[in-house]
């Protein structure tokens, strides 16, 4: 049995290792890219970096996330960096364990890339997410350029207000 962070995204159970996760917060404010993909809210400020915050209800049922009291931001590692993941709600860290019907959903072609398995608790089906697959390969690229972008012009704004205290 391993530990997962289990949520609700579009009213269906997903998980996240907790060995992935680095914190969940509360917001709703991120800084808008431009020519982003829609499933893109923005970049979120967090330990001098800025994370995108990726919709998943957007992402996965092209529909999004209501913004409620309930509404979280996971923040996990992906890719050698982080991201965050906003979602409905934070069901809570909880034990789970492989579901029997794992290899009948393989067989019948019905798991995508990015589910790394269908997990038990209780009675329900929990969908285990593998963030290196939630993305292709152009989606993941474009979202680490806007990034390098974003990086890249904080690093010189930094500097032109430096030089300017400087004189």
């Amino acid at each position: 049995m391993e530990q997962y962070v289990v949520f609700k995204s579009h009213d269906q159970l997903f998980g996240l290792p907790v060995t992935i996760v680095r914190r969940v917060v509360e917001t709703n404010k991120f800084i808008p890219l431009p020519e982003v993909a829609d499933y893109v809210l923005g970049v979120y400020e967090y330990e001098e970096q800025m994370l995108p915050i990726i919709d998943l209800g957007r992402k996965l049922f092209n529909d999004f996330t209501e913004q409620t009291q309930e509404a979280k931001v996971i923040l996990c590692n992906w890719k050698e960096q982080a991201l965050g993941i906003y979602v409905e709600k934070i069901v809570g860290i909880v034990y789970l364990e492989t579901n029997d019907n794992e290899k009948e959903l393989e067989k019948a072609k019905l798991k995508r890339g990015y589910v790394g398995k269908f997990l038990k608790m209780k009675d329900d089906v929990v969908i285990s997410l593998e963030l290196d697959y939630l993305f292709d390969n152009n989606e993941a690229d474009g979202l680490v350029e806007s990034l390098d972008d974003l990086e890249a012009d904080q690093a010189l704004k930094s500097s032109d207000s430096e030089d300017g205290e400087n004189e």
